[in-house]
């Protein structure tokens, strides 16, 4: 299978606030996806 975009456990911080927590996914090619924070960004 294809994959466009791939992540294993992706962890974002600032400081001392994890704003994304071990998210992992895989996009296929061809395929649409979109994800959005608690106000819309």
């Amino acid at each position: 299978m294809d994959y466009i975009i791939t992540t294993e456990q992706l962890t974002k911080k600032y400081k001392n606030f994890i704003s994304v927590n071990k998210v992992s996914m895989h996009i296929q090619k061809g395929s649409i996806y979109g994800f959005l924070g608690p106000k819309g960004a």
